[in-house]
């Protein structure tokens, strides 16, 4: 799951008193020397807690909420996490007890239960349901960039299993600032047209650098690119039909291999 929801049933046997024990999900495990983060109840002298491991340094907490003494025993909690790009929500019996940004996108893609103490932990009803990712597209919003998202980048992405969102199309009454920031968030990529030299789109680009975005920068050839963009890896482009098919084939390997090429599906 890269996206998605997981939830579970969670009972535990033992009371809280002296005892020392812990149950919840991970999410984002690959193998034990890279990093993963796991969500649990009890853990860090905690009711709801979120953590991460990450090789050389071991187990620490990123978060926590509640007080312990809130938790009983035989008594049966539902733990729901939800994963959207980078922001973590977590659920105890429908109720949300913890939001967090995480600081770099996961890279593995397993679910899993993990417990922790001397007493018997009761899981049940665990199931898993992933959802597409998202790609994030900024760009100046005026002719031809817009003809080239509508007919190139939202057509590729789209067709390479993203749902894809523009700030101009996305409705409401909230911040517009604000609003990018949480798509940025939310996104699985960042595909950013940085040929004309515009400060809000390279302010956006320089936001999901800061969290480690996977990001395609696309331009046109002989653009003038800023000098800190230079060394990254940039797709460019003539603005001739030759110059869209190539465009367009680039980006569908670049968004693939984000994606990793994994089926989404529903798994219970």
């Amino acid at each position: 799951m890269a996206n998605g929801m997981c939830r579970v049933q969670i009972r535990f046997t033992g009371q809280f008193g002296g005892n020392v024990q812990a149950a919840g999900i991970v999410v984002g495990y690959r193998s034990q020397e890279q990093r993963y983060v796991f969500v649990q109840l009890g853990a860090s002298n905690s009711a709801y807690s979120v953590g991460e491991y990450v090789s050389g340094f071991g187990w620490r907490p990123l978060v926590t909420s509640g007080q312990i003494d809130n938790l009983r025993a035989d008594r049966e909690y539902g733990l729901q996490v939800i994963l959207t790009g980078q922001n973590l929500r977590v659920l105890v019996d429908s109720v949300p007890v913890i939001e967090y940004l995480l600081s770099s996108p996961l890279e593995g893609r397993q679910v899993g239960l993990i417990a922790a103490g001397n007493q018997r932990v009761d899981f049940s009803g665990f199931a898993v349901h992933t959802g597409r990712p998202k790609a994030f597209v900024v760009m100046q919003f005026a002719e031809p960039y817009d003809t080239f998202y509508k007919e190139v980048i939202q057509q590729r992405a789209t067709s390479a299993g993203f749902d894809v969102i523009r700030i101009d199309e996305k409705a409401g009454p909230s911040v517009i600032f604000q609003d990018i920031q949480r798509e940025i968030e939310d996104s699985d990529v960042v595909i950013a047209e940085i040929t004309p030299t515009n400060p809000n789109v390279l302010y956006e680009l320089g936001y999901a650098h800061a969290l480690k975005k996977p990001t395609i920068l696309l331009a046109q050839r002989g653009a003038e690119l800023p000098f800190d963009i230079r060394s990254f890896r940039v797709v460019f482009y003539n603005d001739t039909i030759g110059g869209k098919a190539e465009v367009e084939r680039n980006l569908q390997i670049h968004l693939e291999a984000i994606k990793g090429n994994q089926p989404f599906r529903v798994a219970s």
